[in-house]
């Protein structure tokens, strides 16, 4: 019997299928060819699994896979994912009828949603036709809606297509843009409609570009979905809003609770509860019925805005004209809402990370005429317009040579014209749920919990270290692996424990949240201010500087954490969107760190890196994040169009096809591009391939090999070629192997050994020499260089998984001892650091909360990946505590 290899990440519980959702699994090399069909099994019982092939190892067995589960399996709490022995019997669980005028997916729980091909000669400005639940439409249409710079914006859909589709979940992908009625046209979008077959709720991804100039200020962005009521009575139609912590506000369009007169108790009562009324003359007191209820105000809209992310108030109107009246308020609203009525149903919605993503608002409206509506307001029509001008009027940098003296004073490195947020984007997750009834407060409050904290399964981490996932820089805690560590290794356990639960706790104590913000950390600590930097240059947003989301990751890794997941689930959606240029000039880049996301003018590969994505992608399947990886399949390009080193580097005239290309920090990420195109056998993997293969035997082909740091590259073709004078024949950086180099190379050489030996072996002989080199001393660099590497060649603790890779290539214990003792006693959060983090109080600080002066994310961010990467490759030779 094998092993469980998924597990619940959190939410777990009968319930939490119903939210419909799905993993990844990744499979060892040769296990399972393309075509097999699987099973999961839990408490006994086996059930057949959905499928989708994600990534193929290159002799084309499987590497990794992709399944959906909804209430169609029972709930266990631990599950196995295997190969079915035979194949299953085919199943349909979903069904999609496609016409001339129409889309629809059926499912085998009654649930229709009806889509309007972009083909159709109907109104294009609907993303969704309709919901219907058992016959009755709850919801008559959704769509996009936005104002730039005040003026209306409407929706034109281009496309509707069926993304992906199993016998259990099918995605409905929608494309449009936003016109004015000058038919102008922005913010290009995706809608993603998932549909599982037997799950309450309908999942909604909604992505957009900003492709907006700072003179365009967006002004709200929302998607309004519509509920028919018909001739409902108004007080059989019902509000529910989400307050803060599943709390609920329950209220009725005409609502006759708290009436001095008229209805019976009963009747108050049964309408709280969400019970169909019949009032009767006869149950009326004091008045005449008719006159009595229309005495009674019938409130036809409600707002709740969220302004920042510690405030939401909440009020309602009766009709446009006349004056808003406060409902309540609070801290941090869900951001659900329910609008329906007894007779016809209804809807609920929700955005997940509401707050953290202020401003958001819920608009509730016309909730007393035939069609209602709920707007879930993305960019809050109540806030300021979405300003990305540049923060500072460029200070006079007009020449390099300026622009370099202020790098040295602000960290910033600035150029006209390159502080644009034109081509940045950003994702929302939306929930739907159809009722046919109109939900209890428990009910409703549940799915408040589902919109707030998704359900999550995951593989096992055993499983995928035996799997080799992310081969060669990370291994299961020793809590996972059931032993008892060393003293030095528990050190380092205390110390990684204690690094994210500071960054965690920062991220409130600073408030690092926001539209744009959400998902980052920041770069600086400023101990003479008690504040993180956020107004000096280079030192206030991170952008991934030195590999920020790695860290999440490989420590999401290594201790299986739902918390530290949900943390580097949130910088993946922001650093794969927000700091990198999906369309524009900069297409293919990300910006780095800065006082704006995209105000540094160094715009660069290192951050757009396709390996900060791929964990998150492999482990849940995520097609958004599909998208980003695609989109960097031909990011070389990007290099052709701007010298990304064009201040620093002295070069020649670069030939017609060729770019001034980084080993560490361009063909790192070129690397992960091309690698994770061959392996998931996307558009034109074959070429990708091809690239990998020549630019690694043209590094190896080098006079200094990696130490020549500067190349000539050809994107397109792969060819390498040595930089002539004024260039340097080397240079040793500091910084090249710092943005996923080593762990990327680490993974492409385990998955390229034997089906390309030759080229490993030779671009091994290189690559093992640099890493026996960098911390080996002036007579390792002499011995295979033949020159002595420079006194700026530091971030020695960092480097130390450089030595730690040589020592298992070499089988050296020599080597990894040395590799300790970099990672100890050299640079970084040393051996003797002091971890001191203390207890900040007004007025001296701006609020309670923790300070550690020592604290920088990079280090940070260096000191996780190196001790993850150590233990998991040298552990065993960690050398015992001092006496």
């Amino acid at each position: 019997m094998m092993t469980p290899n998924l597990r619940w990440l959190n939410n777990e519980g009968p319930d939490a299928l119903h939210a419909g959702i799905s993993f990844g699994m990744p499979w060892s090399r040769g296990l399972y060819r393309t075509g097999q069909t699987f099973v999961i099994e839990g408490d006994g019982t086996q059930w057949p699994l959905d499928s989708r092939e994600l990534a193929y190892w290159a002799d084309g067995s499987l590497k990794w896979t992709a399944h959906s589960v909804s209430g169609d399996i029972g709930y266990s709490r631990e599950y196995t994912v295997k190969g079915a022995q035979w194949p299953s019997e085919p199943r349909q669980e979903i069904r999609i009828v496609q016409n001339a005028a129409n889309m629809s997916l059926k499912t085998s729980t009654g649930l229709v949603l009806n889509f309007v091909p972009w083909y159709a000669p109907k109104d294009k400005s609907l993303v969704l036709q309709s919901v219907v639940v058992d016959g009755d439409v709850v919801c008559s249409g959704a769509t996009v809606v936005a104002t730039i710079n005040g003026e209306v914006y409407d929706t034109v859909v281009n496309s509707t297509n069926v993304e992906t589709s199993t016998s259990t979940r099918v995605v409905i992908k929608v494309s449009g843009v936003v016109e004015n009625e000058e038919k102008e046209a922005h913010l290009p979008f995706d809608m993603r409609f998932y549909v599982y077959a037997d799950a309450s709720s309908v999942r909604i991804v909604h992505s957009f570009v900003h492709d907006l100039d700072s003179d365009q200020p967006l002004t709200s962005l929302g998607l309004r979905f519509f509920v028919p009521m018909k001739d409902t009575e108004h007080y059989n139609r019902h509000i529910r809003l989400g307050g803060p912590d599943g709390g609920v506000l329950n209220e009725q369009v005409k609502g006759l609770s708290g009436l001095r007169h008229g209805p019976t108790n009963q009747s108050r009562m049964d309408q709280v509860a969400g019970r169909h009324l019949t009032v009767n003359s006869i149950d009326w007191s004091r008045t005449d019925l008719s006159r009595g209820l229309s005495y009674i105000p019938s409130w036809s809209s409600y707002s709740l805005s969220q302004l920042s992310s510690d405030g939401f108030t909440i009020k309602k109107r009766t009709k446009p004209g006349c004056s808003w009246v406060k409902v309540n308020g609070g801290g941090r609203a869900d951001g659900t809402a329910y609008v329906g009525s007894t007779e016809q149903g209804g809807i609920a919605i929700g955005m997940s990370d509401f707050w953290e993503r202020y401003p958001t608002q819920l608009d509730l409206d016309n909730l007393a005429s035939d069609e209602a509506s709920t707007t879930i307001w993305l960019y809050s029509p109540s806030a300021e317009p979405l300003d990305t001008t540049p923060y500072h009027d460029s200070l006079g940098l007009d020449t390099y040579a300026e622009q370099l003296e202020a790098l040295n004073v602000t960290y910033e490195d600035y150029e006209p014209g390159f502080a644009t947020a034109y081509g940045i984007g950003r994702s929302n997750q939306i929930f739907l749920r159809p009722f046919r009834n109109v939900p209890s407060n428990s009910v409703f409050s549940s799915f408040s919990s589902i919109v707030r904290n998704p359900p999550r399964l995951v593989a096992t981490a055993t499983h995928m270290h035996e799997a080799n996932a992310f081969h060669g820089c990370w291994a299961p805690d020793f809590r996972t692996l059931g032993r008892t560590p060393s003293a030095r290794e528990l050190v380092i356990e205390n110390n990684l424990n204690m690094l994210f639960n500071y960054y965690h706790k920062q991220v409130e104590q600073n408030r690092w949240y926001g539209f744009w913000d959400h998902g980052d950390v920041q770069h600086t600590y400023d101990i003479h201010r008690h504040a993180w930097r956020y107004d000096v240059g280079g030192f206030s947003w991170d952008n991934s500087e030195l590999s920020t989301d790695l860290w999440l990751w490989l420590y999401f890794l290594h201790t299986g954490r739902a918390d530290v997941f949900k943390m580097a689930e949130a910088m993946t959606r922001h650093t794969g969107e927000v700091d990198v240029y999906h369309t524009g000039r900069f297409k293919g880049f990300g910006t780095r760190h800065g006082v704006q996301h995209f105000s540094d003018s160094s715009k660069q590969l290192r951050i757009s890196n396709v390996l900060y994505r791929r964990i998150y992608y492999y482990l849940t399947g995520d097609e958004r994040t599909g998208d980003l990886i695609s989109e960097l399949q031909n990011c070389g390009n990007a290099l052709l169009g701007l010298d990304s080193h064009r201040k620093v580097q002295e070069h020649a005239k670069i030939p017609a096809g060729f770019a001034m290309t980084n080993i560490g920090l361009d063909c790192g990420p070129l690397f992960a591009s091309w690698l994770t195109s061959w392996e998931q056998r996307g558009y034109e993997w074959g070429h990708c391939q091809e690239l990998l293969l020549k630019v690694l035997d043209g590094i190896s082909g080098l006079k200094h090999g990696i130490g020549n740091n500067a190349i000539l590259l050809n994107p397109e073709t792969g060819e390498v070629r040595e930089c002539p004078p004024p260039t340097p024949d080397y240079a040793i950086s500091h910084l090249s192997m710092l943005f996923g180099f080593p762990e990327i190379v680490a993974e492409l050489c385990h998955y390229l050994r034997e089906e390309s030996p030759a080229t490993v072996k030779s671009f091994m002989k290189v690559w093992l020499a640099y890493c026996r080199s960098y911390n080996g001393g002036p007579n390792v660099q002499h011995k295979e260089f033949g020159f002595e590497f420079p006194e700026h060649a530091t971030w020695r603790q960092s480097h130390s998984t450089l030595t730690a890779f040589a020592a298992v290539e070499d089988n050296c214990s020599v080597l990894a001892k040395m590799a300790w003792d970099q990672f100890f006693y050299t640079d970084g959060y040393t051996f003797h650091q002091d971890w001191d983090v203390v207890k900040t109080l007004p007025p001296e600080y701006f609020t309670s909360g923790e300070e550690a002066k020592w604290v920088s994310t990079n280090e940070t961010a260096r000191y996780g990946i190196s001790a993850i990467s150590n233990l998991a490759n040298i552990g065993k030779f960690i050398w015992p505590q001092e006496t």
